[in-house]
This record gives C-alpha cells, structure tokens and sequence, in this order.
C-alpha cells in the first residue's frame, strides 16, 4: 500500500469541494421550487403569514416574492424531493463509486480512493460514504448535528477521515497521486 502524502493538503480542497456539491444542490432545489411552486398574486393588506394560512396548511411550504406567493408541495411524491435526491445518488454514488470524484471533487482535484488498495472505491462504498447524509435526508433534524459531527472528525483524524469515510473504509487523496485502477 503507497502511504498518503499530506493529507492535511487536501483539507481545503475537501471543504472546498463540500461547499460546490451543496451549492450545486441549492441551486437544484432553487429551481424546482420555482419551477413547480403554485403561484398566486399577493393580496394587499395581509401579512405573508396570512396569506400562506389562507392558501396552504403548512407555513413551512408558502413564500412571498415580491407580487407573488409560491406554494410548494414538500412531500415525499413531490419533485422537490426527487430531483435533489436523485442528483445526490448520481454525485455522491454513482459518480464516486466509479470515477472516484463528486463534482466538487473533480473541480478541486481530489478523489476518493479504497484506504487499502488505492483503487476505486466502487458502489458499495460510495453508498456508505453517503449512509449519513442518507439519514439526514430521512431526519432532517439531526443535519446541524452530523455536520459538525463529520467537520471535527475531519479536522482531527490523521487522513481526515469523516464518518462517511469510516464506515466505507477510504480515504480523500490528491488526484495528482499516483493511483492504480
């Protein structure tokens, strides 16, 4: 097994590349919502508050922009939660699993590698890369938790490793590292 040269160098490209896979998916999200929202004219004289009450049951899926009041449906049937999802399983799993990068990744030129053996870390691995932000997608509530959870563990381990990481046995290298595939 080659030895990992610094893996503190790839500690910003890591966030870095974090931050461009979750902008990605906010702008995502972004469009769908605008996209399959329902759109209502803004009566006047009434609170967003009051409008949403009025127009839906649930405060958390009405927005007012300007002249208009969006109504979005979040549930599990809805495009707002397929899309994204899906594009995450096609980022983080599919695309990982057999290239080894996110998009993020590749922007910032760091992979994800087997810990062992170097190589790809396959399907299999990139599902339990994943497996944590897959619980976080069933309970959003523990989101800001596992995030911060997953920061100190890649700040403080050796490899930076992050739970994902831990459980799929690999590790976040350089691209420019040489890699037997």
């Amino acid at each position: 097994m080659k030895t990992i040269n610094n893996p503190k160098a790839v500690l910003f490209r890591r966030a870095t590349a974090w931050s461009i896979d979750a902008f990605l998916i906010l702008i995502l999200i972004s469009v769908v919502v605008i996209t399959t929202a329902e759109r209502y004219d803004t009566p006047s004289g009434l609170s967003e508050e009051e409008i949403c009450s009025q127009l839906s049951d649930a405060s958390d899926n009405c927005l007012q922009v300007l002249d208009e009041v969006l109504v979005f449906d979040l549930g599990v049937k809805s495009p707002i939660f397929w899309i994204p999802f899906f594009s995450l399983v096609v980022n983080f799993v599919v695309l990982t699993g057999f290239t080894g990068f996110s998009i993020g990744k590749l922007l910032t030129g760091i992979r994800v590698v087997n810990r062992e053996n170097r190589k790809l870390p396959g399907l299999t691995a990139a599902v339990g890369r994943t497996l944590p932000w897959i619980v976080v997608t069933a309970i959003p509530q523990i989101g800001l938790g596992l995030l911060l959870v997953e920061i100190a563990l890649v700040v403080s381990s050796p490899e930076n490793r992050r739970l994902g990481d831990r459980i799929a046995g690999t590790v976040v290298i350089s691209r420019s590292i040489n890699q037997e595939d």
